[in-house]
């Protein structure tokens, strides 16, 4: 199997699953209104009501039709929805009653229908696709005038032109088509019967559009549309079967627009063309850097969005040279089809090659189409090409007022310089003019500066007579570089305009990702972007986040109030993932336009743009790049996600291995007392009789101790919690330091009644402002390490060094000492020296609270290497200045 058809495999089994996981649209065609698409409608709604599907008439128009209201009988019938209008109250199908009751089958009449402004969506068809996407299905109807492909084949066949249109893609996502049938005499006759329109009505119809040769091309035309749906059914089914056969390459169609002309009528023809050839088509544009006035962009704008209604694949080119843009992009997309208009006719510059001339004469395999368009020009239009016929009029002003410029300062110098000299004045004027305004006024600006130089440059001056030979020789070089110069810096111009527009795509997309590359929040990404777009379009932009689950959107740093309409326009586009407000289809009634973001199919949330009143178009480039940035911003976004649930995941790991280690270290702790204390009771429970009062005494005294250091440890498990979570309040007074330190070593007498301590009362002991319980817990878990550690005869020296802002107490021990690189992590939670004389097993919280106990009063404890190298001294300094006490 090749690639291409593994490809066209898993695109029509992908098309399948999607529409399976949504409603379907059964669509009633047919070639003209009377044929009876909504009498053959309601027929199939009741044969489906009989297998007891739920159905609701969500909207039918019976045009007064008595046959049509007589069958509605019997079905639930959804009210309509009131909508003001200009003092005036109008009936609309209502959507959100639909999507509330959400049957299983609903009718919707007339797909193409154009909603009554103020609603959710422009079109009918965008109400029907929301309710595809909740699952409904759906029947309707539609005339195969309104299909948008064929509005001017159906103008050039009756003379008129149909507005109301459905994009082809609707027609081609269909679940079902089913075409309605009736001969046109058929047809006739009930019109004539008054069965169609009232009588007033009938009869300018029968002399307009409903002639006998027009019905017949309409119901051939939707013959052919129903057929295609048929053929694509049978493909679609072929490719998802094993046994499908091998397809050949298909062509390519490329239809070539102008920004200069409307050419909606070539990408109409171009996807009737696509469609009867079977073929994919791709609507491309050529940048070639010439500023575009109001009407040509507008021109582009449309052409634009129609080919993406349309289902065609959009591209812009760059370049000077259409044809040098086009070649190399055709024979890189192996494309043997191009489509183009034949254009206006040439009153200068006929002896240029057209661009399908050019085409024909590439020597590649093209089949080249010429159309020329079938709409009549406007009398304002052409006056409009006439007057940018000699290019922009502010060029010939410029060039004129740098020829006069050139002529003041060249008359002065004509007695120091020669002729060849002053030429060189007129030729920056013209060079000046070309840069900034393009090849026709430069041309002028050359023929001005040749008569300007001649008429007061030239012997004899004041005349256009000529006496001297090298002044003759000098005009024409005048004249030949001045044509060469203009034209050239023309080009020159174009270029560096289309290279500044591909420098700023560039440039503002690797400005966001590097922007992006250092964002560690979600916050700062939005934020960013925001930034960036804003300055951008020029207009203010803001992010809109998902807020639960009721599709309700909450937007961030948003300084103006939000109208209904840009609420639901936010709302449904977080919702449905695509665009809505101003510039889109949806809610265009808005003021700002929602831009989705996505990942995944899943909706992050939505930039909203905000556009002043005087910007009336959102260009296609700007567009690109926005959503480009916002598809890097998608990316940044699942990069931070990734970080953070990996934060998350390590953080897990750590705490997962901090109570691993708490419980194997804690149950030994905590083990040794209970074992001693419940020894100690059964002891006396079971031998009292037997002991003696000392051996009571004793064994009282061995559970009164041990309760005492069990609930040591359980204190230092409360503390470590505490300090962990932020829960341990400080509540200070001043107390003397002498007072603590010898508080703790009567409590670690009590305990250690064999613990030697050199320590002396000092008569300069400071005041401190502390928490006093908390600072004896911290020097008497120092004193209670150094006492495990140190041999039974070496004494354990205490020392109180003051100066003029610090209180430093050093604890000395004489044991083993602590290496180098352990000092500081044995203030670590759970961390144990590994080699310590006596090896006892601890949890090792003791000095990890020591250290968050003095922390938190602002000071520090650290360990180092005793006198002499033996044993290891723990230094701990607290402030004696402290500010407002902390609650």
């Amino acid at each position: 199997m090749s690639e291409e058809h593994r490809d066209q495999k898993a695109d029509a089994i992908l098309n399948a699953l999607q529409q399976s996981s949504q409603g379907k649209l059964t669509i009633f065609i047919g070639a003209a209104p009377g044929v009876g698409k909504t009498y053959a409608m309601i027929s199939a709604a009741k044969e489906s009501v009989q297998q007891g599907v739920e159905v609701l008439v969500g909207l039918l128009e019976t045009h007064g039709r008595k046959e049509t209201q007589d069958i509605m009988v019997g079905l639930n019938v959804l009210p309509r929805k009131e909508v003001h209008y200009h003092d005036t109250v109008l009936t609309e199908f209502d959507l959100d009653a639909a999507l509330e009751q959400k049957p299983e089958l609903i009718l919707v009449d007339e797909l193409a229908h154009t909603n009554v402004p103020g609603s959710r969506h422009t079109k009918r068809y965008q109400d029907i696709a929301e309710l595809l996407a909740a699952g409904i299905n759906v029947y309707t109807t539609v005339n195969v005038q309104h299909i948008l492909s064929l509005r001017d084949v159906v103008a050039q066949i009756t003379g008129v032109t149909v507005h109301e249109s459905v994009p082809d893609n609707v027609i081609d996502d269909a679940y079902d088509i089913r075409f309605i049938d009736l001969p046109p005499i058929a047809l006739i006759d009930r019109l004539k019967q008054g069965k169609v329109y009232l009588p007033e009505y009938a009869r300018v119809a029968l002399d307009t559009f409903f002639s006998l040769s027009n019905l017949s091309a309409l119901r051939e035309l939707a013959m052919k549309r129903a057929m295609h749906q048929v053929d694509s059914y049978l493909e679609t089914a072929l490719m998802q079967g094993s046994s499908a056969q091998k397809y050949a390459i298909r062509d390519k169609l490329i239809v070539l627009v102008s920004a200069s002309s409307d050419h909606c009528y070539l990408v109409r023809l171009g996807r009737q063309i696509a469609e009867r050839r079977q073929i994919a088509w791709c609507v491309v544009w050529v940048d070639r850097g010439i500023t575009q006035n109001a009407i040509q962009r507008k021109h582009l704008n449309n052409v634009m969005n129609l080919a993406k209604d349309l289902g065609a694949q959009v591209d812009t080119l760059r370049g000077e040279n259409c044809c040098a843009a086009i070649l190399p992009y055709l024979e890189e997309q192996r494309v043997n089809t191009v489509l183009v208009g034949s254009g206006a006719k040439r009153r200068w510059g006929f002896w240029k090659k057209r661009l399908y001339h050019q085409l024909i004469e590439s020597n590649l395999p093209l089949e080249v189409c010429v159309y020329q368009s079938p709409e009549i020009v406007s009398q304002k239009t052409n006056w409009q090409r006439r007057g940018t016929l000699f290019g922009d009029y502010r060029g010939h002003i410029y060039g004129v007022i740098g020829v006069a410029l050139a002529t003041l300062i060249a008359c002065p110098l004509q007695q120091f310089l020669s002729s060849g000299n002053l030429v060189l004045l007129y030729v920056i004027s013209i060079v000046l003019v070309g840069l900034k305004y393009g090849t026709r006024p430069a041309l002028a600006t050359a023929i001005w500066a040749f008569l300007s130089f001649n008429f007061f440059l030239t012997e004899p001056i004041y005349t256009f007579k000529v006496n001297q030979q090298d002044d003759i020789a000098t005009l024409v070089f005048l004249v030949v570089l001045g044509l060469l110069s203009g034209p050239a810096a023309s080009r020159i111009r174009n270029q560096f305009i289309l290279l500044k527009e591909s420098n700023r795509y560039t440039e503002a997309l690797k400005d966001m990702a590097q922007r992006l590359s250092v964002v560690e929040s979600e916050a700062t990404l939005w934020d960013s972007l925001c930034e960036k777009a804003s300055s951008l379009l020029g207009a203010k932009c803001f992010f809109a986040y998902p807020e639960g689950s009721d599709n309700e959107s909450h937007v961030k740093q948003v300084n103006f109030s939000l109208s209904q309409v840009e609420e639901s326009a936010i709302a449904w586009s977080l919702t449905h993932g695509e665009q809505a407000g101003r510039f889109t289809q949806t809610l265009n009634a808005s003021r700002i336009t929602v831009l989705p973001v996505k990942q995944e199919n899943i909706v992050i949330g939505g930039l909203l743009i905000r556009w002043s009143a005087e910007q009336e178009h959102f260009f296609p480039f700007e567009r690109d790049l926005v959503e480009s940035m916002l598809q890097q911003g998608a990316s940044t976004w699942r990069r931070v996600r990734l970080v953070s649930d990996l934060e998350s995941a390590r953080v897990k790991t750590e705490v997962e291995q901090i109570r691993s280690s708490l419980l194997s270290s804690v149950s030994h702790d905590l083990k040794s007392p209970l074992s001693a204390m419940m020894g100690a009771a059964e002891s006396l429970k079971m031998l009292d009789k037997q002991l003696s009062v000392s051996d009571k005494e004793e064994l009282v005294d061995t559970i009164l101790q041990e309760s005492h250091r069990l609930d040591s440890y359980i204190q230092n498990l409360l503390d470590m919690t505490r300090l962990g979570y932020g829960g341990l309040k400080i509540q200070r007074d001043w107390v003397s330091v002498d007072d603590i330190i010898g508080s703790a070593l009567n409590r670690l007498k009590r305990y250690f009644s064999h613990a030697k301590v050199n320590w002396a009362l000092t008569d300069d002991a400071p005041v401190l402002y502390v928490h006093a319980a908390l600072i004896e817990q911290a020097l008497f878990n120092i004193l209670e390490n150094a006492v495990r550690y140190s041999p039974e005869k070496e004494a354990i020296t205490v020392k109180l060094i003051v100066d003029a802002k610090t209180c430093r107490i050093t604890i000395e021990d004489k044991g083993p000492g602590i290496p180098k690189d352990e000092q500081e992590h044995i203030f670590n939670m759970f961390y144990i020296v590994s080699d310590g004389d006596k090896k006892s097993k601890s949890t090792g919280m003791g000095l990890a609270i020591c250290r968050g106990m003095i922390g938190a009063h602002g000071g520090t404890v650290c360990a180092r290497n005793g006198a002499g190298g033996r044993g290891t001294r723990f230094i701990v300094e607290l402030p004696l200045e402290y500010g407002e006490p902390n609650s």
